[in-house]
This record gives C-alpha cells, structure tokens and sequence, in this order.
C-alpha cells in the first residue's frame, strides 16, 4: 500500500495546461456574456410635437436644363465649393456651374485621372476645401490645381462626412465604411446578427459627428450610436423599418431631428433623456401616429 509521502508531486506541464485551459473558460464565458448583453434602447414617448406647417408659396425657382449645359436632368446631390462654384452630381457626369456657364467631368476611358464612373451618388466638401464624388465604380476626389481626379476603391458610397479628426466616413447599401484620406486606410462595419453591439443594418444612410463629439448612424433598421473607438454601437432608437432609410439633422440649437423617409417622417430626440417624440405636423393625417404617407428624407435649415 502507498503511503501518502509515497505520491510524486504534481507534473508542472499538467498543472500549466490545466490553468491554461481554465483561463480560456473564464475568457470564453465572458465573451458570451459580453455577445448576448443588449444595447440600450431610447425610450419613445407616447405623446407627440405639434408643429404647424407653412407652405412656400413665396420661393421663385430658376430652372437649369440640358438646354442651358446641364448634362443630365437627374441631379442627387449638389454642393457648393469655396470659390463660389456650384456642382451638381447627375446620371451621366459631374456639373460645375459658374452662373453662367456648366463645365462637365466625365469618365474618358484610357484616361486614369479622368472621373472613375459615370452615375454620382453623392457629393462632398471636406474642411480642407476638396470636393469628393461618389461614383457607381469608386470614390473620387477632385484635384482643383490640375482639374483631375484621385481615386478610392469603394463603390456605391451613398453619403460622405468628415469628423472632427478629419476621418471621412462613407455610406453604403452593404455597410459603413472608414476611411483616412491622407494614407487611404479603410476599415468596413456591418450588421452581425451573431453580435448584438453590432450595426443595426447594413444599408447605411448616413453617418455623422454631432455637435458634441458623439458619432451618429443611420441605416433602414434605425439609428444606432456608434462608439468608432471599439466599433461598437451604444445605444439604438428603435425607428419603423423602412427600405428607404433613416437619417438625422442637429440644427443651430441644438435640436436632433430624426428623419424617416416612410412610416413616422419626423422626430424629436433628446439626447439628455434618450427620449424620442414624434411631431405631428398639421394637416398631415391623423396627430399621432404621423400619417403613413408622410415621407421626410432632408432637411435644410435657413439663415433664419
């Protein structure tokens, strides 16, 4: 019979696998937990804004054509640069117009600096002053000093923004791309159904810095506050589903406006309570739920 000063002493390798294999438990273990935690959800208000509505009907409109060199009549975006030109990114070709006359950018196959595509998506100027378009091929950015383009392999970018670290950040129907203009590094987020502090959606309508710092997303399953640090998102405002698009506007007050392009068209978020309110704009149906017709996809504030 063997006596207890007969055991040999525990094998070290054993006991180091044995540790090893109860810390990746423990790690395993909490990278479920941290998995299935959900994100905060604002609250919606049962009670709504009213907000009357007044028609323009003292607006005049000029009317710019292919008559007047316009390339196409299909305009998605227009933007104004810092010499006071105005660009209009249509169907078939970027439009500068002086107010006079239109010069037209096209893609000129064989010519490597010439626009990328034919189709603009979407157009930009960041704070350095440099236009960004948005092709159906790629993103370009527009040299002012030679008139030529620099190209960005990622296709069908549907909204462009800068942040305060001068990060632009691109918009796209299979998700969020980033992206560091000055060494042309990118990094993609999308929707994980594994991964609940993942995007909403994938189908990104807009992404943008607010006032205070804090980084904002929406896609067709809502609007999600996105932490770029760890690429989580931190809080999501539950918004109707919709395969238009929902987006935001933080106005010179301060106010941040949820907009909807189907189902509800116009919120109001508190962003110190996380409360969402619903506005009701006058004659629009019924005051709440807003009309199901009622469709916003932009806003614009005036100097007013």
């Amino acid at each position: 019979m063997r006596t207890s000063s007969d055991r040999r002493p525990p094998n070290p390798i054993v006991v180091w696998i044995r540790a090893l294999i109860t810390v990746c438990l423990l790690i395993g273990v909490a990278g479920i937990l941290e998995a299935t935690q959900a994100v905060p959800q604002a609250n919606v208000s049962l009670s709504h804004i009213d907000m009357p509505v007044i028609d323009g009907a003292d607006i005049r409109f000029a009317h710019l054509s292919t008559a007047d060199g316009l390339s196409q009549t299909k305009v998605a975006d227009i933007v104004q640069d810092d010499r006071g030109f105005l660009w209009f990114g249509t169907q078939f070709g970027l439009n500068r117009y002086d107010g006079y006359n239109f010069r037209v950018f096209v893609h000129e196959p064989g010519v490597a600096t010439s626009l990328s595509g034919v189709l603009i998506r979407s157009l930009f100027k960041d704070r350095s002053g440099s236009l960004w378009a948005a092709c159906d091929q790629s993103l370009n950015r527009f040299d002012a000093a030679t008139e030529t383009f620099v190209h960005y392999p990622i296709p069908f970018v549907t909204k462009i923004s800068q942040d305060g670290a001068g990060t632009m950040w691109l918009a796209t129907s299979t998700g969020l791309n980033e992206l560091d203009p000055k060494t042309g590094r990118t990094r993609h987020y999308d929707h994980d159904p594994n991964n609940p502090s993942s995007l909403s959606g994938s189908d990104i309508f807009l992404a943008r810095e607010d006032r205070n710092g804090r980084f904002w997303v929406g896609s067709t399953a809502g609007v999600d506050e996105f932490d770029r640090r760890t690429g989580k998102v931190t809080l999501h405002i539950p918004v109707s589903r919709t395969s238009w698009g929902v987006s935001f506007y933080e106005d010179r007050s301060g106010a941040f406006w949820i907009l909807n392009a189907s189902g509800h068209g116009l919120a109001l978020f508190d962003r110190n309570t996380n409360t969402l309110a619903w506005v009701a704009l006058h004659g629009q149906g019924p005051a709440f739920p807003p009309a199901p017709a009622l469709a916003i996809r932009a806003v614009l504030e005036d100097r007013e």
